[in-house]
């Protein structure tokens, strides 16, 4: 399995363009210690020459115009993409969907629950229905047109999006993590950027993974705080934070195969190359995911 990281940032990237935090700052300022991040995003593929797409954000479809393996064949529109897998209701993390529906040859696959909130919600979503697929909770079905990757859903507890709301509980479950496994050779991946609490059902999915993908949206529960009188804790708000006796860390350090934390947020001190923090979490293993990053499972 090919591994492409198009994103390693919270959904919005990093920084945000409200952002005015220390090291939002330090990034618009080009400070090679605070790279630029885009949007939290996968690309997986079986053979290296079709991929599929975990989340969608809204910078997609400039990356996939940026990123050569992506280019469609001369004289056509059929860019090499399978499947568009869709994992949160935030509209952060899945508008980017609506950029490509006009030539969209590939499918869309998410639980029902997340395609029953889109579509109540908001008619852009209504105009993917023809490519969208919904599947159930837990059930295989293939990412690949040869099925060499298996994909599930699993659920994720979590809050319900401000913009659905009002649809509450209707809206159903929100968020779900994937795990996709390479049918060839039993690895498996799991892709899980964000995670309200380590629940036991969360932590055998994670365990049972060759390659794991987690939440790194905040190293410490109260870190907004820092930055405005307040804010919400990251647990308040849905994302388990790294640090701390029952943080992430200390979960993640003693598990088998590799670990990358995503989707970090700009007052996330990880995102300092040079942070303490950041040389922390490293000692224990765990590696920071960052744009553009290739590997192979």
């Amino acid at each position: 399995m090919r591994i492409l990281i198009l994103g390693s940032g919270h959904a919005q990237g990093m920084p945000a363009w409200n952002d005015g935090c220390a090291l939002a700052l330090r990034a618009r300022a080009k400070d090679p210690d605070v790279p630029y991040r885009r949007g939290a995003c996968l690309a997986i593929s079986a053979d290296g020459d079709r991929y599929s797409i975990l989340e969608a954000p809204s910078h997609l479809a400039d990356t996939l115009t940026r990123t050569p393996c992506f280019a469609p064949a001369a004289g056509s529109r059929a860019v090499p993409i399978d499947t568009l897998v869709l994992t949160s209701a935030e509209l952060d993390a899945s508008q980017g969907a609506l950029a490509l529906h006009r030539g969209l040859s590939a499918r869309i696959a998410s639980p029902p629950d997340l395609q029953a909130a889109f579509e109540d919600h908001d008619a852009g979503f209504r105009s993917l229905a023809p490519f969208w697929g919904a599947y159930p909770w837990d059930r295989p079905f293939p990412l690949d047109r040869e099925g060499e990757l298996e994909a599930r859903f699993f659920p994720l507890p979590g809050p319900v999006p401000d913009h659905l709301r009002e649809l509450a509980p209707r809206a159903g479950r929100a968020r779900c993590g994937v795990r996709v496994t390479d049918t060839r050779s039993g690895q498996r991946l799991v892709w899980a950027p964000r995670i309200a609490k380590m629940d036991s059902a969360t932590l055998a999915e994670l365990r049972s993974a060759d390659l794991r993908f987690v939440d790194g949206t905040c190293y410490a529960d109260y870190e907004a705080r820092s930055l405005r009188q307040g804010a919400h804790a990251a647990h308040e708000v849905g994302h388990f934070p790294i640090d701390g006796r029952g943080g992430s860390l200390a979960v993640l350090a003693g598990m088998s195969g590799r670990s990358f934390y995503i989707q970090m947020a700009a007052a996330n001190a990880l995102c300092d190359r040079a942070s303490p923090e950041r040389e922390r979490v490293e000692a224990a293993g765990i590696e920071l995911a960052e744009d553009d990053m290739e590997m192979q499972l």
